[in-house]
């Protein structure tokens, strides 16, 4: 059964003096491989081995090796076996020792750089937002930073001084602070009403004139509907047989091809011939629509209205029953129609 060594931990006693015999080893071999040593090329390779087993055969000074693969990285390679050359060099203890602890602390400046820069990167990360936990405030403290968006750790120096003033009094008259804060929060909450009145008062009136407009809309749609359906029958009314023969008809009571104001009152309405314009004639006769029906519809409805208000067949028709008085400024205003409907006709070409 094979014995297990133990290996205890070294004092820093024990690592100094195994620093100090590596060194004086390192020293000896350096020595060896200087020109002045000639007996490093006597001795073959088998000198610079690191690692051998147990061998029983001696070597060309006579020293046999005998190495132990547990204790090389404890203590390093063996020593090579003493030259005359090793005997006339002593080594430098006292230089290989104050190198050793310069190197011993320069690995301490190290470490300790590397410490410092660790704890302020993580002090940094810790101070980017600085602030007082809820659960330790007191007073009117539980609302210092946190409704003011205030962050310490990116603040001037005179900037945070005042902010722990300002910390502190509050701290101090906590009840005179906590009244401040109702009275803003009253102001506050007062101003939201008032603006939420205003907001619901300016909707309501919103509502109101949409409301007027589509009653306004729907009326004049109404009211037009109305008027082309009385300027239809009236037309089919003068064409008829039961017109008559009587000089009876007014200026007001021609069917003209616009949108009187009112329907029941067009004589009161005064009509005259400033009202008979190319776009009131236009916005009575003509719709918006765009398609082939429209288009078609368009030139039907102007081809009738030419007809109807055609000078020549107007005065053979209409003319006889109109006033005497009034019968110049009726052809005038013919013409004014047959105008605009020719005007009309060429445009939708």
């Amino acid at each position: 059964m094979s014995s297990t060594k133990l290996h205890l931990k070294e004092t820093p006693a024990e690592r100094r003096e195994r620093d100090l015999r590596r060194a004086r080893k390192a020293a000896k071999k350096r020595r060896r491989q200087t020109p002045e040593d000639t007996s490093s090329d006597e001795t073959g390779p088998s000198s610079s081995r690191k690692r051998h087993h147990t061998s029983s055969e001696p070597t060309n000074d006579g020293y046999p090796y005998v190495f132990f693969d547990e204790d090389e990285d404890a203590y390093g390679p063996p020593p090579p076996p003493p030259t005359a050359s090793h005997r006339a060099h002593k080594p430098d203890y006292d230089r290989i020792q104050a190198e050793l602890e310069e190197a011993r602390f320069r690995e301490k400046m190290f470490g300790a750089m590397e410490e410092d820069e660790r704890l302020d990167s993580l002090e940094s990360r810790l101070n980017d937002y600085a602030h007082i936990p809820r659960r330790w405030r007191g007073g009117g403290m539980d609302r210092m930073d946190d409704e003011l968006g205030i962050e310490p750790g990116m603040m001037e120096e005179e900037d945070y001084a005042e902010w722990v003033r300002e910390g502190m009094w509050r701290r101090k008259h906590a009840a005179e602070f906590e009244e401040q804060e109702r009275k803003k929060a009253e102001r506050a909450a007062r101003k939201a009403r008032e603006r939420a009145i205003r907001d619901e008062t300016k909707r309501m009136e919103r509502e109101e004139e949409e409301g007027r407009r589509r009653r306004r809309r729907s009326k004049e749609r109404r009211r037009a509907v109305e008027a082309r359906e009385w300027y239809d029958a009236r037309w089919k009314e003068l064409l008829g047989p039961s017109a008559g023969t009587e000089s009876s008809l007014h200026f007001a009571d021609i069917p003209w091809p616009i949108h009187p104001p009112e329907l029941s009152s067009r004589r009161a309405r005064g009509l005259t011939m400033d009202d008979l314009t190319t776009e009131a004639i236009s916005a009575f006769l003509l719709t918006q629509d765009d398609s082939e029906a429209g288009k078609k519809e368009r030139k039907e409805k102007l081809r009738e209205t030419m007809l109807r208000f055609h000078p020549d067949k107007f005065e053979g028709r209409i003319l006889k029953l109109v006033v005497e008085v009034e019968r110049e400024p009726v052809m005038e205003a013919v013409g004014i129609v047959v105008r605009s409907v020719s005007g009309l006709m060429g445009e939708g070409k």
